[in-house]
This record gives structure tokens, sequence and C-alpha cells, in this order.
């Protein structure tokens, strides 16, 4: 599916260079010759990314960024600034004005591409962010499933899910379960720190389920660190009775009062170590399935890994 970038400049020779630019590529570029043609561009369809020349006539590019981050419909749209003039308290008054990035003329057409991408990639995250823990959500981690495998490289997905969290929820309160998924979010989010060569990708698919990315590697001393971290967590979450029970007493899902154990982690790792995972949908069925049998086994201490080994 094509992605649209609007060329707001009236330099028509201008638009033909960065027509070329984006040939072949998943872009569509469009052209706005000046800022009141942008303007009404941008309101009957907003492109993915603006790539805006301050100096234009009718209305300025300063003036047509200011219009569109005033305007909640608009505001999202990632504004990338071109300029002859690349001085630092330039740059400084774009990105003051609400700019997502600078491009000084002239420019090299890789880095154009790549800024544009990575502006694009930003905004797709950011709107589809969980509003609790900022983390990317659901279209972001699929978009990001994607890119690995079309990359090729290794992969190792992770599915982690915080057990008897419901019940925990219930008993303690929305407040105190938000807290926990919060504290899960800067665990996994700290992995990015402490694996720093394993190009970690973090998601928050909702309510307790997790995502991690990362090379396959390392995947089982993440899995226990993470593991091992939320095990020394837990504690911290429950009252001193509680701790000393080992369990809480909670309502079921049929309503039936009963025993929930401490929360715990199930973390369901699914690499192409040894089997192709060539769309999301495989890897989710493989992790999904993985998640059912650690959380059904009837022995288990504090929270469980388990790596698929098998083969296609």
């Amino acid at each position: 599916m094509n992605k649209t970038l609007l060329v707001a400049d009236d330099d028509k020779t201008f638009h033909r260079i960065i027509s070329r630019v984006f040939e072949g590529t998943e872009w569509r570029v469009e052209a706005a010759e000046d800022g009141v043609a942008a303007l009404e561009s941008i309101g009957v369809k907003p492109p993915d990314v603006l790539l805006l020349d301050l100096n234009m006539p009718r209305l300025g590019g300063r003036e047509l960024l200011s219009r569109i981050r005033g305007n909640p419909r608009l505001a999202m749209i990632p504004v990338i600034i071109l300029s002859g003039d690349g001085a630092p308290q330039e740059q400084a008054l774009e990105f003051g004005l609400g700019a997502d990035d600078f491009i000084s003329k002239p420019f090299n057409p890789r880095d154009l591409v790549a800024r544009v991408e990575s502006a694009a990639r930003r905004n797709r995250r950011m709107l589809g962010a969980n509003p609790l823990t900022f983390l990317p959500g659901g279209p972001a981690i699929e978009e990001e499933a994607a890119r690995r495998i079309k990359a090729g490289g290794p992969l190792a997905f992770f599915y982690i899910d915080i057990d008897n969290f419901k019940a925990y929820n219930d008993g303690y309160g929305y407040l105190n379960g938000d807290n926990a998924i919060k504290c899960v979010s800067g665990l996994l989010t700290d992995l990015e720190d402490d694996f720093a060569a394993e190009d970690i990708f973090v998601g928050h698919i909702g309510g307790d389920d997790f995502v991690v990315m990362a090379d396959p590697r390392k995947a089982e001393a993440m899995a226990g660190a993470i593991a091992a971290g939320f095990d020394a967590m837990v504690p911290g979450f429950y009252s001193e009775a509680d701790q000393a029970r080992g369990f809480i007493t909670s309502k079921d899902r049929s309503g039936e009062t009963r025993e929930f154990p401490l929360m715990t982690l199930s973390i369901a790792i699914a690499t192409n170590e040894k089997r192709a995972l060539d769309h999301y949908a495989k890897i989710v069925d493989l992790t999904s399935e993985m998640k059912r049998y650690l959380k059904n086994l009837e022995i288990r201490s504090g929270s469980v890994y388990l790596k698929d080994r098998r083969g296609d």
C-alpha cells in the first residue's frame, strides 16, 4: 500500500527531483506549489509525511506549520523542514514551531528517504501506542513483525502474559493493576539497555499481554532476565498477609470464589532457527499454543519461559 509524501515547495524542478528520489519505493509523491495549495491538499487528505519548504508565496512554511499544529485533525502529521540554512539556530527555531525533522539543502537522497521513512514509522507507532504504557500497540507490532520477516534475519518473538492478573486487578483495584502493567513495561524496556546489541523491539498488545522481538541467540538469557526481574517485583504488589499465604481469594470468570496464586509471567518464544516464520498470524498461533501449555502446567514455581525447538 502506497504512502503519500506531500512536497510543499514553489520550485517545480525540486518537485521532479523528489519524485525521482522516491521512484521504486512505496511512496507516492504529490506536490503543492505554495502554502495555500498545500493546506487545501492536506485538508482533503492528510499525507503520511509533509516535506516543507519555508519560503513559499501566499502562505509561508512557518505559517503553514503553525496552522497544521493548531488543527487537532492535522496536528499529528509528521513535518520535515527543507531549508538552505542549516545553522543550529535555524534548526532550533523550526523544532520549536513543531517540526519533526530538519534537512539542509543540498541533501543526500538516501538520507532523505531514510528520514521520511523514520518520520512515518514514528508517527504510526505513536498513533498506535498503548495509552497506559506508551509502548507500540497492535498495528505497530504487526508492522514490525512483517518488517523483520521480510528482512529475513534471525528472529525471536516473545509472547509475554501476566498470570493471575485479573484476580489481582479485581482484588487490589485498577490503579494497582495499572501499576503492575507499567512495571512490566519498564522491565521490558530496560532490556534495550541490558541487551543493547540484540536489536530489541518491545510492544504492548493490550491488557496484560506484551511482545518482544530480538535476535534468537540471547533469547533464553533475555527470558530468564525478564522472569527473574518480575519475580523480584512481585512481593511489592501484595500485602504482607497475602505474601505469606502465597495466594489471594477472588472470583473467577464464572463468578465462583477461589484461591489464585500470586502473579507470575508465562513467556512463550518462537524463533526461525528451525522453522520458517513467514507470517505474523503463524507466529501468534505458535506462541499462543505455547503460552496455553505454560499456563496449564500443574507444577510450576514463579515465572516460566519456553523456547520452541520444533522444526517444520
